[in-house]
């Protein structure tokens, strides 16, 4: 250890050192959930009924599922619940989709409220996955987003703002949240 680092290490408050082993610990639950758990996904999705109807209480668009929950979670617990569930926090694959999950939080809530969907950048500043796995190559990001305000914005809710795009956000924010799931 240099004397810089030392120092360093030195003038970080027991808060400052709080929060960096907070965030690194969230960011590991987070790697967790977004790797091993896809398999547990997988599996529950095999079971599902092949008809191409969505279980009870899911709206079908296409060839996906989706489900509004109206609990406040954080972000690792809101994918956890859509896994029990038999699906992932939603990816968003297109404006249809975008749209689709935003009308079916407002006609569940009669408001626009900020939710979560499945994109975080846990795993490494600045590379956006989806919890799903899917390929991430969304454009709905509101104006200088994602920015990553203090360092501590790593996964994504809709609604933002005036303009109700894209942001991100403290994954240990709780709000409500959107699951989808695809037909197999």
């Amino acid at each position: 250890m240099t004397i810089t680092t030392l120092a360093a290490a030195a003038s970080t408050t027991s808060s400052d050192h709080h929060s960096k082993m907070e965030s690194v610990v969230y960011c590991i639950v987070l790697l967790c959930l977004t790797s091993g758990l896809w398999m547990e996904a997988d599996a529950k999705a095999e079971e599902k009924d092949c008809s191409g109807s969505c279980p009870p209480g899911w709206t079908k668009l296409g060839s996906r599922c989706f489900i509004f929950k109206n609990q406040a979670m954080n972000w690792a617990s809101a994918e956890r619940d859509c896994l029990a569930l038999g699906g992932n926090l939603a990816s968003i694959q297109s404006t249809t989709e975008y749209n689709f999950i935003r009308k079916l939080v407002r006609t569940a809530t009669g408001q626009d409220l900020n939710f979560w969907a499945g994109g975080h950048d846990a795993v490494m500043e600045g590379v956006w996955l989806w919890s799903d796995g899917s390929k991430f190559s969304f454009s709905r990001w509101g104006r200088g987003e994602p920015s990553n305000y203090r360092g501590k914005e790593h996964c994504m809710e809709v609604n933002y703002g005036a303009n109700k795009h894209v942001n991100d956000v403290d994954c240990l924010d709780k709000q409500p949240f959107v699951c989808s799931s695809s037909l197999k």
